[in-house]
């Protein structure tokens, strides 16, 4: 029975010893040793200091910047479904926040490391062109508006590169009213891309082969006018001198005449509008670091 006490007493004695070993520092001690460990790129030990400042003081002066850097933490470490859901708790806590143009661009980020080749799922890709292109349309001011622009350019490029090769399936199994549909809804949301030019250009041996040469002229200019200089832009200009040689071109944009002649003339503009959970366009956009800072060093002075 003695034995069993002094037991038990020693179990309790090593628990308070532990319960004293764990510290609880300041909130100011907490966000200071969570910067230092971010910016030496111990991304772990950043994350748990910054939770556990979270933990101990929630409605201390650091709270929001240290939710922010969690997800920034998670970002730098590689953990891109961990730091989208720290960012887009982020967004849902503070929806007048002057980073979330940082945020969402941040975010945007994220999903682009996850896109996968045209030729498998494209969910990521269409998660990054919408966080993009809320950016770009909500804060036109921000320097995380620009440097989306070109990160929105491979994502616009990926997506129409996938729709081509579907088509082109169609096109190869013989029903090629589906790879039509599919080549015009490619050129009517992505005419800016280059994967548009050879849709165009596939479409107007498409229509030459079916012996519809109104429409195949209509195609083939609509690669001269709009992409003349794309690679492809040759052969479609000598496609069009021949047919050209037989026909009178008619008067107007081959491009809306083309959409026109097989109903779908549907536009989807770069700008469209898209729903992203916060990024919602708002009268006076907030200013602050992330709207106003330096674009090549972040809100924080450091790397993305």
């Amino acid at each position: 029975m003695n034995h069993l006490r002094v037991l038990m007493a020693s179990v309790a004695l090593l628990g308070l010893v532990g319960c004293a070993a764990k510290k609880h520092l300041t909130a100011d001690a907490y966000f200071h040793q969570a910067s230092e460990d971010l910016g030496d790129g111990a991304y772990q030990p950043a994350v748990e200091n910054y939770r556990e400042l979270l933990d101990q003081y929630p409605f201390s002066e650091y709270s929001e910047e240290a939710e922010l850097k969690i997800g920034h933490a998670q970002y730098l470490s590689g953990s891109c479904p961990e730091a989208i859901a720290a960012f887009t708790d982020f967004q849902r806590r503070h929806p007048t926040s002057p980073y979330l143009a940082f945020v969402g661009y941040l975010i945007g980020q994220c999903y682009e490391q996850q896109m996968r080749p045209p030729d498998r799922d494209q969910t990521a890709s269409q998660n990054a062109h919408a966080y993009y292109a809320a950016l770009k349309q909500q804060y036109p001011d921000s320097p995380f508006a620009d440097l989306a622009q070109e990160d929105l350019n491979r994502c616009r490029e990926s997506l129409a590169q996938h729709e081509a090769q579907v088509a082109s399936f169609y096109s190869r199994h013989g029903n090629s009213k589906a790879a039509e549909y599919r080549w015009l809804d490619l050129v009517n949301r992505f005419n800016d891309t280059d994967t548009a030019a050879e849709a165009l250009y596939s479409l107007g041996q498409m229509y030459q082969k079916r012996g519809d040469d109104a429409q195949a002229m209509f195609a083939f200019a609509a690669v001269t006018q709009y992409h003349p200089d794309n690679g492809i832009a040759g052969k479609a200009r000598g496609a069009l001198e021949e047919l050209t040689a037989k026909h009178s071109m008619p008067d107007g944009d081959p491009l809306v005449a083309l959409k026109a002649e097989t109903g779908r003339s549907r536009t989807l503009a770069l700008a469209e509008v898209v729903d992203v959970p916060g990024l919602e366009p708002k009268r006076n956009p907030p200013t602050g670091p992330a709207l106003g800072g330096a674009p090549d060093a972040g809100p924080f002075g450091g790397r993305y």
